[in-house]
């Protein structure tokens, strides 16, 4: 096998065998860890409160009329007539909001200007016209040998 092709094949597996890009994003963030900076989200937890319960003592003399009884979200009516006692209640729904705030870690987005972009291809154009100028001395150099050896 010839030398040269031998190189080229070695050189594109190389190219070919790179990592993960998550491997590639933790060893740029070890490199730079300038490029992260804090975050804070917010995290909302909502909590239902569905009953309340109170307790009273009311003589049952006081009870000619009907009585309210009112502790936060709680009403209760208690009306008496002589042989029964009514009691109704309601009790009002509650909601409780708690607010969280996490920090968290976020990646800088930086967009490259032009030049930049440009800068970060040449390597890849440069192993490019390397492997092409390989290929093409190659063929260069087989069809010499192929037309001294044909008469």
């Amino acid at each position: 096998m010839n030398p040269t092709l031998k190189i080229l094949i070695i050189a594109v597996l190389a190219l070919a065998s790179s990592c993960s890009p998550s491997a590639r994003l933790t060893r740029l963030l070890s490199r730079h860890p300038e490029l992260t900076m804090p975050d804070t989200l917010t995290i909302r937890d909502t909590i239902t409160v569905p009953t309340v319960v109170a307790d009273t003592l009311i003589p049952t003399m006081a009870l000619k009329d009907t009585v309210w009884l009112r502790s936060g979200r709680l009403e209760i009516a208690l009306q008496a007539t002589p042989k029964t006692l009514y009691v109704k209640g309601k009790c009002k729904a509650d909601t409780i909001v708690r607010t969280h705030r996490v920090i968290t870690e976020k990646i800088k987005v930086i967009k490259p200007n032009r030049t930049d972009a440009l800068i970060a291809k040449i390597p890849w154009l440069v192993v490019g016209l390397i492997t092409i100028a390989a290929i093409t001395w190659s063929v260069i150099s087989r069809l010499k040998v192929s037309k001294t050896i044909l008469p």
